[in-house]
């Protein structure tokens, strides 16, 4: 063994060792898994990065950890939105606003959208409201059909979850040209609330909001086993209720949830708080507004 050791460069002391730092560490594989499956409990389809990121733990990386994630099992499945939810209308009364605004608090920018949930053979459709600001989901509703009272109910919500009667045109209310948004019910709502109106041309001018649908639908609602359409309405208030008050955004500061982040808004001045950016490209003569709602910290 010790011309073994020579040959390879190394001393037996060394080999001991290297070998001790190996048992140690498939000693604490157990301890690892168990953080993943703990998390996994809360947030079914959180990914390994986001993971280690939440708890960072002693003795591993970043990326050695994904790996043993991997090896194990743990790698979450591709997935995929086939289903349409959105039926434009020939609409030019509004246009996307967002181009050129910075926003640095809440109430100024809300985004809304319509999403799918299969159950049964039957297609149930969620709508959400999300201040894009703090990344808060405000208001939601469930329902069988697509008809625009759903979206005045989610509108509803948000309106008496935010306790403000005039706006005084410092918030817009940003979605796609789905005929729900642009029907005269809704479209009243909001004037009446002096809530500025924004519409967008295509989903990647709706960026959060359709990232926030992914992430309710098919990391918290398809890992509830929910069968009726109650479950479905409990599993929705429960995801919001994990999102808000659990859900740790790599965009926020210090990766913060977004109640935590809007309570730390209450004490932080405007004048030290990151800038929700907006920017715009033009192409072809055709405006095509591209939402880049990035923090500049």
């Amino acid at each position: 063994m010790t011309d073994l050791y020579t040959l390879n460069g190394i001393s037996k002391q060394a080999h001991a060792q290297a070998l001790a730092y190996e048992r140690r560490q498939a000693g604490k594989i157990p301890f690892y898994l168990g953080l993943i499956e703990e998390l996994r409990e809360l947030h079914p389809s959180i990914g390994l990065r986001n993971i280690y990121e939440t708890y960072q733990p002693d003795g591993i990386g970043r990326d050695a950890f994904i790996d043993m994630g991997k090896r194990y099992g743990y790698m979450l499945e591709e997935r995929s939105n086939p289903i349409r939810t959105t039926y434009s209308v020939k609409c030019h009364r509004f246009k996307n606003l967002l181009a050129g605004k910075e926003f640095t608090d809440v109430n100024q920018l809300w985004s809304s959208d319509i999403t799918y949930y299969s159950l049964a053979e039957q297609f149930f459709y969620l709508v959400f409201i999300m201040d894009v600001y703090s990344r808060k989901i405000i208001g939601y509703n469930i329902a069988d059909n697509m008809r625009a009272e759903n979206n005045i109910l989610a509108l509803r919500m948000a309106l008496t979850h935010r306790g403000i009667d005039n706006y005084r045109n410092q918030l817009i209310h940003h979605s796609d040209k789905g005929s729900q948004y642009a029907s005269d019910a809704y479209t009243e709502l909001l004037s009446n609330h002096n809530i500025s109106i924004s519409m967008c041309l295509n989903v990647y001018e709706n960026a959060h909001i359709e990232r926030m649908n992914g992430t309710i639908k098919n990391d918290y609602l398809k890992h509830y086993n929910i069968k009726t359409f109650k479950e479905l309405t409990e599993g929705v208030k429960k995801a919001v209720h994990i999102y808000n008050q659990n859900r740790k955004h790599q965009s926020l500061p210090n990766r913060m949830t977004p109640n935590q982040f809007e309570t730390y808004l209450l004490t932080e001045p405007s004048s030290q708080r990151p800038n929700l950016s907006i920017y715009t490209t033009k192409k072809n003569e055709q405006i095509t507004n591209q939402l880049s709602l990035t923090f500049a910290l």
